[in-house]
């Protein structure tokens, strides 16, 4: 990964978790990683769509971003799956399984 990459994942990955900013911006954000390989994002992406405290719109993103990069890194772990709110776990599902 290049120093452009790494730090365009690291832009992203401030503004995903970033509360100030505006959800529509954290939203993207969390689309954007779904780009992404970097296992920081899957994390990040992960706690995300297991908090109940994330708005539906952010979590149901960070399912299906999840769903994208196991497709192409592999699938989550059975724990990882259980973690995940049932919005982001459908989202996640129907991305990976497409």
């Amino acid at each position: 990964m290049d120093q452009v990459e790494t730090g365009r994942i690291e832009a992203l990955l401030r503004l995903v978790v970033d509360p100030t900013a505006r959800l529509d911006e954290r939203d993207d954000a969390a689309m954007d990683l779904a780009a992404s390989d970097d296992p920081r994002a899957r994390s990040v992406l992960i706690g995300i769509a297991s908090n109940s405290a994330s708005e539906y719109v952010l979590a149901a993103s960070a399912g299906e971003s999840l769903g994208e990069i196991a497709t192409r890194t592999g699938a989550l772990a059975d724990e990882e799956v259980a973690l995940l709110r049932s919005d982001a776990g459908a989202e996640y599902r129907a991305a990976h399984n497409r």
